[in-house]
């Protein structure tokens, strides 16, 4: 039987249960639609395609909808150019562990050939090298397709490469020429993927024998939420020897935050009294630069690879390094800290750090409330609100900087699974994510927060574009302090004295004269409102929740106080 290069691809990603393509168009992809418009009109579905207006929405789409579990998800860019422009999230993914197969279009012929469109490549649309050279810097693997004959099984490879720990996202260069031509099927018996690294049970049982032994062990997290039955896990874990859990970032729910072992945010004081640090898929679980473990602790470091050799610079002191699934070793872990009966002085232990969560927690609540009149609007009291309207099937997209800490505290009513970071090591990503999660849970809604300074990164008009034609509504919260706050903090703190700070003269700062946000939703047939007493929050959440309940996606512009809260 004959395929084209085309049908090929959408063949190879059926048969690796690659079930959705975002693309951002080029005139490389000719092939591929027709091979879908094709198959769909016969019936076949799958793959399903979505068009994505800009490069940035297709793969921060994708990262949103394989964190909520939708698989692995294709990307189609348009050579170069759309590699460069969608490069951010895709570099996020790389970070982060999000697996995606990457493809843009090269020419190999240019005019050489005179049926194919080697003119438009030869002006301006090719690089020495070729996209797969600029990609390998920001994906786990980078390659080109060589051969007709070999186009099936470099997908076929790319994504089992993709699904494989850690996962994350791989890339392939494709020539145009191959997808139009004809060939013999040639198609690969590449299985998916599906061992899990399991843990030595040596390393296991010494671990255990550390924790229970320790008296005063800490536990630091920071993305074991990705998995969320490995929160499960965790949970039990630390309530079998009272552990209190340290979260160094919240990109997902780690650790239920109104559990009475969540410890909070700051790791420095605890790591100066603490006699064995279990750090779980973290890989900066302190700032070396404030605290670090008493030279007499041990360090465990627990994650799915080791020893993170993505970073260019790793510099912690670690008794044990393992390196398995992390649901597989936290079951192990809990099965052998269960063999022996627990100390009474785990009991009172754990209510000492009770006492200390519900201290924390109130005091936290409380500064909110007592912000609840001030004019403009306090973040704090914004955030309170926010949790108090929260219905309980939400997930949240958050995508704040200078209102993150405050976000994090007192945005606390999210189970394991309903909370993804938004800004994937750049901003302007996270309406993208918000889509993409909404598409692989559509009966959920989603509430994307953000703030001004990342709404103004992000590619607004594309993505509400997407959200109308798919109707995908989502609700964003803008936190919009005209400014950004972070650029401005991090200025004083390095010239406290210096001119800046004398004349008040901030550059970088400043998001002026103030845009109407709300404004925008018109154009795509969705909700705006601008919220500027703090009495009016949960009223307008209500609003825009009937809004996005019709299949409409709204924003609320909430127009905050200046100043950094934190």
């Amino acid at each position: 039987m004959k395929r084209t290069g085309g049908e090929a691809l959408v063949e190879v990603l059926k048969r690796q249960e690659v079930n959705t393509i975002f693309c951002s168009p080029g005139t490389e992809w000719a092939p591929v639609w027709e091979a879908l418009v094709k198959q769909h009109a016969q019936g076949n579905m799958q793959p399903a395609y979505f068009n994505c207006r800009h490069e940035m929405l297709a793969a921060s789409a994708a990262i949103g909808y394989a964190l909520k579990g939708g698989g692995l998800p294709a990307v189609l860019l348009h050579t170069s150019a759309g590699l460069l422009h969608g490069s951010m999230a895709i570099r996020g993914a790389y970070m982060t562990q999000v697996p995606m197969l990457v493809i843009a279009g090269e020419s190999i012929r240019f005019t050489e050939d005179k049926k194919g469109q080697g003119h438009q490549w030869l002006h301006g649309l090719s690089d020495v090298g070729g996209p797969s050279r600029m990609a390998a810097p920001f994906v786990k693997w980078s390659q080109a397709v060589t051969s007709r004959e070999t186009l099936a099984g470099t997908i076929a490879r790319a994504c089992q490469i993709a699904r494989m720990d850690p996962q994350g996202p791989v890339f392939l260069s494709t020539p145009i020429e191959y997808l139009q031509e004809e060939m013999e099927e040639i198609m690969p018996h590449i299985p998916l993927p599906r061992a899990c690294l399991a843990p030595d049970p040596a390393d296991m049982e010494k671990i255990a024998g550390l924790l229970k032994e320790s008296s005063h062990p800490v536990i630091i997290t920071e993305r074991v939420g990705a998995q969320p039955e490995a929160v499960h896990k965790l949970v039990e874990l630390a309530e079998a020897l009272a552990i209190p859990v340290f979260e160094t970032s919240q990109s997902f729910i780690n650790f239920p935050k109104e559990h009475p072992l969540h410890a909070g945010f700051d790791i420095a004081e605890a790591l100066r009294e603490a006699d064995v640090v279990l750090v779980v898929a973290a890989g900066m679980p302190w700032n070396p630069a404030r605290a670090n473990p008493l030279s007499e602790a041990k360090v465990v470091f627990m994650d799915n690879q080791a020893p993170y050799q993505k970073f260019p610079y790793w510099n912690y002191r670690a008794d044990l390094i393992v390196a398995a699934d992390l649901l597989l070793a936290l079951g192990a872990l809990v099965e052998q800290v269960r063999t022996k009966k627990p100390a009474l002085a785990v009991s009172a232990r754990f209510d000492q750090l009770k006492a200390r969560h519900d201290q924390m927690c109130a005091a936290w609540d409380q500064r909110a409330r007592g912000l609840k009149e001030r004019k403009p609007i306090d973040a704090r009291w914004m955030c309170y609100a926010i949790n108090e309207w929260l219905p309980p099937e939400v997930i949240v997209v958050r995508e704040t900087t200078t209102h993150r800490e405050v976000a994090t505290q007192l945005i606390r009513r999210l189970e394991p699974g309903n909370l993804f970071f938004g800004n994937i090591r750049g901003l302007g990503s996270g309406m993208g994510v918000a889509l993409g999660v909404k598409l692989a849970s559509a009966g959920h809604p989603v509430v994307h927060l953000v703030g001004d300074g990342a709404f103004n990164y992000a590619p607004v008009p594309s993505a509400l574009g997407f959200s109308q034609e798919y109707r995908l509504p989502v609700l964003t919260v803008l936190f919009n302090n005209g400014a950004y706050r972070a650029m401005q903090s991090a200025h004083l703190r390095l010239y406290p004295e210096g001119w800046a700070s004398r004349t008040r003269t901030f550059y970088g700062v400043n998001i002026g004269p103030a845009p109407d946000y709300a404004q925008l939703m018109k154009a795509f047939n969705a909700y705006g409102e601008k919220v500027e007493e703090p009495g009016e929050i949960i009223p307008a959440l209500g609003r825009a929740w009937t809004e996005i309940q019709t299949g409409r996606s709204a924003l609320l512009d909430v127009v905050l106080d200046s100043g950094d809260p934190r």
